[in-house]
């Protein structure tokens, strides 16, 4: 008699589970299907979204970023404004919901010092969040979603029932783990394992009808809007439904937008890094890490502490600046040359080299170097500007310089 093909199958996943150090659990409950509701339209309830197109409930999204850009200042920020149903920086809260903090990595007081700022900073009272804020410390009693069992094969989950029960019992509606990494005592980089933490999370979401956010840590390399860079196993990112980037504004950035290099690391930008229930963002957005003072002086320590809080940013925009009128006069002086005979230049060398177009855009309308070098690369690009050379009358050489094709001025 010929072997049943499940039970070779299951033999087989067995063995595979086996070589990678993971003991594959069979549910005892009966496998069933059904037929499909085919429901349509109004009779699908939607998707209970709670803080923008972020977070949404039964579900888990990641949030990737290198050590010191600030994610926990976002979520501890995301948590306030869950909390307290209202958007502290922009975005919207589709509903107020109790909210749980699950603090893995600092003591307690670390997470009040950065409530107190950020309720200082945006002027919020305790009424705002009385009976709607909740902790975990990690320092006091370690939260442990998932671990291998005694066996060294099976994975356990030893917090994950009585986690459910709190969060039920509490009416808790959106979770932060922070970091991911510290709710969990297995492998980083197995993808079995990484994808059982992840989807006890899930499992948690679901039984609770609340949103998760797992805060995690990037790995070397990682660059802005790349699920990819998170670290350890990918199975994390596969896992969830969002997720996000949070990374610092980069030197040529901060050029840019003229942002001086020792407050570059101030600024950070959050991107998609994946969507799969809602519509990618289309931009990068920008945020500032304010420094609020706590006022908690004492004799031993006279200066007291300053903690960083989140608040939203938006770059400067030299285009929503300068209308029509104000384009075409730059571009007038642009065309007519220093007065010498010569040509502006298209390229920049610093602020030494006078006959830069950009300097133009900055002692007409007062604009910093980064902006005006916008204004000139993006007419580059477009053909507005043409660069070419020419004989310099000054100099009696040829030189590169700009002209302007009239047919693309703007209006």
């Amino acid at each position: 008699m010929s072997a049943d093909p499940l039970d070779a199958y299951a033999a087989l996943r067995a063995r595979a589970a086996q070589a990678s150090g993971l003991h594959v659990v069979h549910d005892a409950s009966p496998l069933t299907i059904k037929p499909a509701s085919l429901r349509r339209g109004a009779a699908i309830p939607p998707r209970e979204w709670l803080y923008g197109y972020q977070l949404v409930r039964r579900y888990i999204t990641v949030l990737v970023a290198p050590g010191g850009v600030g994610k926990t200042s976002y979520s501890v920020v995301v948590a306030l404004s869950v909390a307290g149903g209202k958007g502290l920086m922009g975005d919207w809260v589709h509903a107020q919901a109790n909210t749980l903090c699950c603090g893995l990595e600092d003591p307690e007081d670390e997470f009040d010092r950065r409530v107190a700022a950020a309720m200082d900073h945006y002027n919020l009272d305790d009424e705002h969040l009385a009976g709607r804020l909740f902790i975990i410390s990690g320092r006091e009693r370690r939260l442990v979603i998932a671990a291998l069992d005694a066996d060294g094969m099976s994975i356990a989950y030893p917090d994950k029932d009585a986690l459910v029960r709190l969060i039920r019992e509490n009416n808790i509606g959106f979770l932060v783990v922070d970091p991911f990494v510290n709710s969990h005592e297995l492998e980083e980089n197995s993808n079995p394992h990484i994808n059982a933490a992840a989807r006890a999370w899930a499992e948690v979401a679901d039984a609770t009808g609340c949103a998760i956010l797992l805060v995690h840590h990037t790995r070397k390399g990682a660059i802005a809007g790349d699920a990819d860079g998170a670290r350890g196993a990918s199975a994390l990112i596969g896992a969830a439904r969002a997720a996000m980037t949070l990374t610092s504004m980069s030197p040529e950035e901060a050029e840019s937008f003229d942002i001086r290099e020792d407050a570059r690391r101030l600024y950070v930008r959050l991107d998609d890094a994946k969507s799969n229930l809602a519509p990618p963002a289309g931009k990068a957005r920008w945020f500032h890490l304010a420094s609020v003072a706590l006022g908690n002086e004492t004799p031993a320590y006279p200066k007291g502490d300053n903690v960083q809080v989140i608040e939203a940013w938006e770059p400067p925009d030299v285009w929503k600046e300068l209308s029509v009128a104000d384009l075409n006069a730059i571009l007038d002086r642009i065309a007519a040359g220093n007065g010498q005979g010569q040509r502006f230049s298209g390229s920049r060398r610093g602020r030494s080299n006078t006959r830069w177009a950009g300097n133009v855009v900055m002692e007409m309308f007062d604009v910093e170097e980064g902006q005006a070098g916008k204004v000139i690369n993006a007419w580059l690009k477009s053909g507005l500007l043409v660069e070419g050379e020419y004989s310099d009358p000054v100099t009696r050489k040829k030189a590169q310089g700009v002209t302007v094709d009239h047919s693309k001025r703007p209006g």
